[in-house]
Parts: C-alpha cells; structure tokens; sequence
C-alpha cells in the first residue's frame, strides 16, 4: 500500500484523472483567456505563471532531485528534464560537458491538447521559455550561466529546444538569454540520461510529484488571471471554460471513469470520481432512481480561490457535463457558507429541460 489504503493501482488510475483533468483546466483557462482578451493577455498570464512557479519551487527542488551540487549548466537543465518528466512531460537532455546542457520538451504539448496547440501564437512559447529559464542562474548563484533558446514548436520544429552554458564572465540581465536558431543539435540517447535515485524516487513518489504538478498549474493558472485582471474578469473566464470543457470532454472523462451510462446517477459518479482524485471527500447519496446528490467539504486544488463566485464557476464544468449526457437532466448545487459543504444535486426531470 502507498498511504492510507491506496494501493499503488488505484493510485495510478486516480492521478491518471487528477493530471488529465488538471492540465484540461489549465488549457481551458488559458485558452478561453486568449478568446476573450487576446494575445497579450494570454502572454501575459503565462508570464506571470512561470514566475511564481519558479519561485515556489525551483530551490527546493534542487535538493529533493539531488542535483543541487551539479555544475550549474548541468543542475539547472536536470531540474527542467526532472521535474516536467514527473510532470508528465516528455523530456530529452544531453550533458555536452560540465557547462553546456541541452534540454527538449518534446511533443505533445500537455498545456494545450490536440489541435489546440495550432491556434497558440508562437509569441506564448517565447515569452514561456524566456521567463523562468534565463534566471536560472541567479538562483543557483551563478551569473556566468545563461539560456540558448535554438527551437520552437510554433515555428515549424518537432521540438521546444535549448541548452544552458555557463559562460566565462558574469552576465548582465539581459545577456542571460539568447535565440540562436540552429538547424542540428545533440542526440538525446536514453541510456546515458539521467535518471531519479529509484530509492528515494519510488513510483508512488512520482505519482504524487505528477499530481501535485497538475494540480497545482490548475490553481495558479486561475490565480495568474485574478492577479492581473481581477476576481471578476477571472470567474467569467473560469465559468466559460468550464462549459467548453464539459462540451468537448464530458465522453472522454465518462469513459475514463466508467460513468457511461445516461442517467444522473452516472453523471454523479463522474463528479464523484473526479472530485475525490484530488483527494476530497465526497459522499454520494442515490435518493432515488431520478435524484443522486453528493456532498463534499473541501474544493481542492482550488481552496485559495474558493468564494462563492468561483466555486460556481468550477461548477459549471459539472453543470454543463449533465446537460451533456442528457437534455432531460440538470445539475443544481448549493452551498451551505456555515458549514462549508456543498451540495450538489442531479436530477432526471424526465422531460426536456433545455
């Protein structure tokens, strides 16, 4: 058993749901964000996004890898292949020598999903790869290191590519970061990469590393866009993404949970299924053959941000996933403010309701 009494199989499969429906409401958000305010805006979160995700993680992370005695080059492009493959990534490095370190973040884009990738200006995986990565060095203390940008996906290349190195001279800010396209770089050969102390890095551990990391990118990227557009522009953004998610992935995450049936109840177990991946608790009550409820307390990952306003824009997910399964269905919620628990009611009315 893993904790409590999770074994690692039901392990696997409730982070399978917690990283597909985390890395779902993060491009949802940033995409309906795109839709509504535009490119800048959507440069802008990102931008936001990875600086306070650097600044969360990157120190400690250094330790809990084991990379934090690397040379710089060679610590900061370990960091990056680590911690996005426990992300579920999928990551290339090549070690050239102590002070140059090559990275790719090869396809798919686990940010933006299927065709979604083709609608993102190239501008956004610029601004994605120039903010966190040319810092790296002052946070390992080293201002001779720098970032090479040499490939992106938007611009026509299978692969976001680059490579640290560690110069002979200190750096000025703006000497920390370079685009210097290339036409051919390292091959990434799989039995000299890098890999996690199995000890230390169980697959338990990563699992929960995944989880956390979609989890976690679930509630900053929505924190991002309060943080630069405010509590009400950010609640229109989540309720509109929440209904273009339930739209397009309602099938999808029925089968993945096993909820295939057209009734409310299957719907319930859905929201259920997809609620208690994220480690709430949550009752599911049958009250009868057309009525299930649920109820639950917490609202993680997205506590911080829960007022009322947001916690019914995170509903519209399930609100619209019902009208989904079935015109004659609705989904109603309350929430009792007291006692913290919401209530959330699915219902066959048995008649066309929309």
């Amino acid at each position: 058993m893993t904790s409590h009494d999770e074994s690692i199989e039901s392990l696997r499969e409730r982070v399978a749901l917690s990283t597909q429906f985390g890395w779902l409401v993060v491009s949802a958000v940033t995409a309906t964000l795109y839709r509504e305010k535009g490119e800048q805006a959507l440069n802008d979160v990102w931008r936001s996004l990875m600086s306070a995700e650097q600044t969360i993680r990157f120190r400690d992370a250094l330790v809990k890898l084991g990379i934090e005695n690397d040379p710089p080059a060679v610590a900061a492009a370990k960091y990056h292949y680590f911690s996005n493959s426990i992300g579920g990534l999928t990551m290339q490095i090549i070690e050239e020598s102590p002070r140059k370190a090559w990275i790719r973040y090869m396809p798919p884009w686990g940010s933006f999903p299927g065709i979604a990738a083709m609608a993102v200006p190239s501008s956004v995986r610029r601004t994605i790869l120039s903010t966190w990565h040319p810092r790296n060095g002052e946070l390992l203390g080293c201002p001779r290191l720098r970032w090479v940008a040499t490939k992106f996906v938007a611009e026509g290349n299978p692969y976001d590519e680059g490579y640290f190195e560690e110069c002979d001279h200190d750096l000025a800010p703006t000497e920390r970061m370079a685009i210097i396209p290339v036409t051919r770089s390292p091959e990434f050969d799989p039995a000299t990469a890098p890999k996690l102390d199995p000890k230390a890095w169980p697959e338990a551990r990563v699992l929960k590393g995944s989880h956390n990391y979609a989890a976690d990118y679930a509630l900053h990227s929505i924190e991002a866009v309060i943080r630069l557009f405010g509590e009400q522009t950010a609640t229109h953004i989540v309720r509109m993404a929440m209904r273009f998610l339930a739209v397009q992935f309602t099938g999808q995450l029925a089968r993945q949970t096993g909820c295939v049936d057209k009734t409310p109840h299957a719907v319930a177990q859905m929201t259920a299924a997809i609620l208690r991946s994220f480690r709430n608790e949550v009752e599911l009550a049958r009250r009868s053959d057309a009525v299930t409820e649920l109820s639950f307390r917490q609202f993680t990952p997205f506590m911080p941000i829960a007022t009322e306003e947001m916690r019914a824009a995170l509903f519209a997910f399930f609100e619209m996933a019902t009208r989904v399964t079935s015109g004659r269905f609705t989904a109603q919620r309350t929430f009792d403010a007291g006692k913290g628990v919401e209530v959330w009611r699915f219902q066959d009315h048995q008649r066309w309701m929309q």
